[in-house]
């Protein structure tokens, strides 16, 4: 089994506590007991316990991003492409709610306010793979599409007591956005 680096067994540490007692309430002392490691050793991997968290975000969105353009490029249709890409960024969310469904609300809001730039560059990402994804069909209206898909996405994540549930309705929305997204315009009556 390979040996985990002192980092990530902070940056671990410190996503359990942030799970168990919420942004807010978790302290450094948590972290470096959490981790079992040294306090001058989880100041030189995390720093800050903002630190911390923008280190955590930062890796997790690169993951999902990842996973999205992967998963995007897997799909054979333009509805299965966008779907694919919002499941991704659906199961970032659905993954915090199952580790914290205390806190994950609260991660979610402090994780924008600390990284916001890390947030914006992976919206834009799924932004880019959604308004590709429908630009073939309907290049004027993919961005729009892209932009409505994200919302819809967003406020699916506001209650994911029910994951399997919200999968459906993200599956139902998505056939109902691209079908509008994907619709040749017809000739408006003169």
């Amino acid at each position: 089994m390979p040996k985990v680096s002192s980092s990530q067994l902070v940056l671990d540490a410190a996503y359990r506590c942030f799970c168990r007692a919420g942004y807010r309430r978790t302290s450094v002392s948590d972290i470096v007991e959490e981790s079992q490691l040294s306090r001058p050793t989880v100041y030189k991997y995390a720093g800050s316990k903002e630190e911390a968290l923008v280190k955590i975000v930062r890796t997790g969105l690169e993951q999902a991003a990842e996973a999205a353009r992967a998963a995007e490029a897997a799909a054979p249709t333009p509805e299965e492409k966008v779907l694919a890409v919002l499941t991704v960024k659906l199961d970032v969310a659905v993954r915090l709610w199952q580790d914290s469904p205390a806190h994950a609300q609260e991660l979610l809001t402090v994780s924008t306010a600390q990284a916001p730039e890390l947030v914006d560059a992976y919206m834009n990402v799924l932004a880019g793979l959604l308004t590709s994804a429908l630009s073939g069909d309907a290049p004027d209206a993919a961005r729009q599409a892209a932009a409505v898909l994200l919302t819809f996405t967003r406020g699916l994540e506001d209650d994911l007591r029910d994951p399997d549930a919200v999968r459906r309705e993200l599956r139902a929305g998505v056939r109902m956005i691209t079908l509008g997204a994907l619709a040749r315009p017809t000739s408006s009556p003169a």
